[in-house]
This record gives C-alpha cells, sequence and structure tokens, in this order.
C-alpha cells in the first residue's frame, strides 16, 4: 500500500481544537436506552495522527484509515449518521467521561486498566506491541537492549505507558522521547534522532512495509492488546449496540474487507483475547 502524506500537525491541532470544543453534549446514562450526544448521529472520538488506523489523506484532506471505514459501517449498520472529533490521545478519555461524544475509535487496546475504567466493546483486531529499529543503524531485538537508548513513544499510549514502566518500575535506564503523534515519532527515527520507536502491531507494519529501507520491526510479541471501542463508564447500552453492529460487520465480511485492503491480511478474526502484559 503506498504511504499517503500527511497533513501537517499544526493544522491537526487546530481542527482538533475546534471540533472538540464544538461539539455539544447530553448525558449519557444506562437506563436500556441508548442515547447520545446528538440525535441521529453517532459521535466518534479519535486522534487522527496515527496510521494506518486514522489519518488525514493530504491530497483529499478526508479522514481515512481502518477506523475511519470501521465506524462508518457500524454507523450505517446503526441507522445512524456518523460525525468524528478530533482531539490529542491524552485527552481522549477526558472528552469521553465529559460527555463530547459517543464512543472513542482510535486503535484502544485493551488493558486490565482501561476494562475497570471504561466500557469496552467485543475486541475487533488483533495487535501487539513492537520495537521497530532503522534499518541501517542498531537493531533493538529485546526490551533489555533499551538500555542506553533514545526511545521515541507516542504520548497516552499503553506504548508510553510499557516504557514509564520499564524506567520506573524495572529500573531501566533509556531517554523517553514522547511525542504527540506517530508521524513525528518515525521521522526522529529516520533522522537518527532516536534509536527505535515502541508502538502497535499495525502502525509499526504499516511504517515498515511503506518504508522498507528505513525501518525494520526488530522484536514483537512484546505484549498482547487487541483493539476495541471504547464508551463511557456505565454506558452498556451504547456498548451492547455497538456490539451488535460489530458481530454483523464480522459475519458479512465487511471487517475482513477493510482489514485485506488495508494491512494485507484479515486481522478481525481468531484475535487472541488473553491479555500479555510487559512485565510478563
Amino acid at each position: 500500500m503506498k504511504l499517503k502524506k500527511i497533513i501537517a500537525l499544526s493544522t491537526v491541532a487546530i481542527m482538533s481544537l475546534a471540533m472538540f470544543t464544538g461539539c455539544g453534549s447530553k448525558e449519557t446514562a444506562d437506563n436500556g436506552e441508548m442515547k447520545l450526544v446528538k440525535d441521529g448521529t453517532l459521535t466518534v472520538g479519535l486522534e487522527a495522527t496515527y496510521p494506518p488506523m486514522e489519518y488525514i489523506d493530504e491530497e483529499t484532506g478526508e479522514l481515512t484509515g481502518f477506523d475511519i471505514e470501521l465506524a462508518k459501517a457500524i454507523a450505517a449498520d446503526m441507522g445512524l449518521e456518523v460525525e468524528f472529533v478530533q482531539v490529542g490521545f491524552d485527552a481522549i478519555f477526558a472528552g469521553l467521561d465529559a460527555d463530547k461524544y459517543d464512543i472513542v475509535i482510535s486503535a484502544i487496546s485493551v488493558t486490565e486498566e482501561r476494562q475497570e475504567t471504561l466500557e469496552l466493546s467485543d475486541t475487533y483486531l488483533a495487535n501487539q506491541q513492537v520495537i521497530i529499529s532503522a534499518k541501517d543503524g542498531k537493531q533493538i531485538t529485546s526490551v533489555d537492549q533499551l538500555t542506553g537508548k533514545k526511545v521515541a513513544v507516542q504520548v497516552g499510549t499503553t506504548a508510553d505507558e510499557a516504557c514509564q514502566y520499564y524506567q520506573n518500575d524495572k529500573g531501566m535506564e533509556f531517554e523517553l522521547q514522547q511525542f504527540d503523534d506517530m508521524t513525528a515519532a518515525f521521522l526522529a527515527l529516520k533522522s537518527g534522532s532516536v534509536d527505535c520507536v515502541v508502538t502497535d502491531l499495525v502502525v509499526g507494519d504499516y511504517y515498515v512495509n511503506n518504508n522498507p529501507n528505513d525501518y525494520v520491526k526488530s522484536c514483537d510479541n512484546l505484549t498482547n492488546e487487541p483493539i476495541a471501542i471504547a464508551a463511557k463508564k456505565g454506558n452498556t447500552a451504547v456498548i451492547n449496540a455497538v456490539n451488535t453492529s460489530l458481530k454483523s460487520l464480522i459475519e458479512s465480511g465487511k471487517t475482513a474487507e477493510i482489514s485485506k485492503e488495508l494491512f494485507g491480511e484479515d486481522l478481525t478474526k481468531n484475535i487472541d483475547s488473553n491479555l500479555k502484559n510487559y512485565d510478563e
């Protein structure tokens, strides 16, 4: 798949702020009836600099990626319009809690902590944390080799949490550089200002496959973190509706179709639901 150019981060930030603050809200409650932020519209929070899951195509100016197509399909199956609300990932769950949008579809890895603080859908995509190194540089093949290195992550992600765990709980000494978006993290790796990037498998594979002369997946299976859709804690009505649509889309082959188009394989079936933490 040809790598699409990503629109400038500053433009995305401006769009994100405008959309985030401009969205109206209603209280969501689980009383057996699904209540939406906007009547007749499924509002979806996302962080739009995370290819191939969600990003802006510079040529068209449109949101694209796996999660975008999935959200459109879910809304259509539910008989609703869809509206996307862009927000920085470090604030995405706060916006959900404040009823700025109904759900978050933004490569949300399932963790034990998120299971306690969010309503999560059935998983829809296989995923794990991996290490991406420069093709012509020192290739990091294990967590132990992070010592003394400069490590890039996107702030607020499970990769960020894992690296902070290795530093704070395991006492590993390396320089952690937290970027607002993955595009900047991979540019830092390409320029040599960091030694590796820790990220989701689907994102790492995307950059490696589209830039085989620049990047290599040097270590995988750090975790097992399948991806799900998130709603505000207690809002089981919307998650139940989402799960019904997800099941329908999986059975019809729609999710497999989207996955094969973007990833070249179907990552939406035979998902390992057993979580593997980074300290196991």
